[in-house]
């Protein structure tokens, strides 16, 4: 066995293409796998992409007798200590484990970086965290990789730095559930509650209404410990598509007197439908044709995405997460299910969890190193 490793800093479109193709060859037989192309490479990683000012990455590639076995991307924001390893795939040896990660912590050091946290691809909003061994049937874009891509982390010597839960809702005690806070409501007044207003997000107005969710994003979840902030262009860049998959009765704004303090965005597992086209080149008839398909698809109901700030004078809203979870009742109970995702110990979203309402669904982790 003769195994080598390579190192590019600069974009290229060949080495890219290996990177595509050993993920195919390592992730194509995952549910929640789509094929890749270069375009989507570019908008995180060419000289020209939104990110280009802020973050440096480095490629790594092993070779296994000149056969690819491994590959990842290191990248840091400019000024930071921490760095992403991401984009991360090997076949299950330690050996290339090993010398992969090597390589990759050496060059951080001189770098400056102090620590390093897997898998996150180049930012907390593109892609991070890990699903664990088990859970229920996966959902579209759940963080899913090959089972041993665990065991390889703990191999090269990395630890568990972050927990998330995703939860089940028990659809018939919905209702039940809510009319129980409503009771505790009137025993025990929330302030600001009779002045929250929750309305739908405007699909039509999508460029206003996501930069309204920027805003509430970044002051929402800047506490938490794998917060990077990201440009309002940056932030476009990697959601700009749920336009097409959020369901404009199922996501929602928060106000306070007229201010956004809160958003909930949600919308139907999009996975079965995307996976029978997901090989097919799609005519603009057959988009029109999927769209429609998406709006009236309600089989899951995926919540992966609440948050909430304080009001225009500073103060601290109550009530908003009752308010959203009185419109998203009616989702729940006419889908088959409804699935309350990625909820983290220090989440601003984070509720305690009723046994009677929820139930766990499916874990995750992100892994980390100090290189000091």
């Amino acid at each position: 066995m003769s195994l080598s490793i390579s190192q590019f800093t600069t974009w290229d479109d060949v080495k890219i293409e290996v990177f595509i193709k050993f993920k195919e060859k390592m992730q194509s037989n995952l549910p929640t796998y789509f094929p890749e192309t270069i375009e989507d490479y570019k908008k995180f990683l060419h000289p020209s992409s939104a990110f280009a000012n802020d973050y440096q990455w480095s490629g790594f590639l092993v070779h296994e007798n000149n056969v690819v076995v491994g590959k990842a991307i290191l990248t840091w924001r400019n000024g930071s200590r921490v760095g992403n390893l991401g984009f991360i795939d090997w076949e299950n040896k330690p050996s290339v484990a090993l010398l992969l990660t090597n390589k990759i912590e050496a060059y951080a050091k001189t770098m400056n970086l102090r620590e390093i946290k897997t898998p996150v691809d180049m930012n907390f909003f593109v892609r991070y965290r890990i699903k664990c061994k088990g859970g229920g049937a996966p959902y579209y874009g759940e963080p899913i990789y090959p089972d041993y891509y665990h065991d390889l982390f703990k191999v090269a010597g990395y630890k568990v730095v972050g927990t998330w839960d995703t939860y089940l809702v028990k659809r018939f005690s919905t209702f039940t559930n809510l009319m129980k806070k409503r009771k505790k409501l009137k025993e025990r007044h929330h302030p600001f509650y009779d002045q929250v207003k929750v309305r739908f997000i405007k699909v039509s107005d999508w460029d206003n209404e996501i930069r309204i969710v920027h805003r509430l994003f970044m002051e929402s979840f800047s506490g938490m410990p794998e917060f990077e902030p990201i440009t309002f262009e940056q932030f476009k860049l990697v959601y700009d598509d749920f336009k097409y998959l959020i369901h404009p009765l199922l996501s929602y704004i928060v106000e306070l007197d007229g201010v956004p303090v809160g958003f909930s965005i949600n919308y139907p597992d999009p996975l079965e439908i995307l996976s029978k086209i997901k090989y097919k080149k799609v005519s603009k008839l057959g988009k029109l044709l999927l769209l429609a398909k998406l709006r009236l698809n309600f089989k899951t109901l995926l919540m992966p995405y609440m948050g909430k700030t304080k009001g225009p004078r500073g103060e601290e809203v109550k009530g908003v997460f009752l308010k959203i979870s009185k419109m998203l009742t009616c989702g729940v109970v006419v889908a088959n299910r409804g699935l309350i995702c990625y909820q983290s110990p220090d989440s601003p979203s984070k509720r305690p969890m009723d046994p009677e309402l929820v139930e766990e669904y499916a874990k995750y982790v992100l892994y980390g190193k100090n290189l000091e």
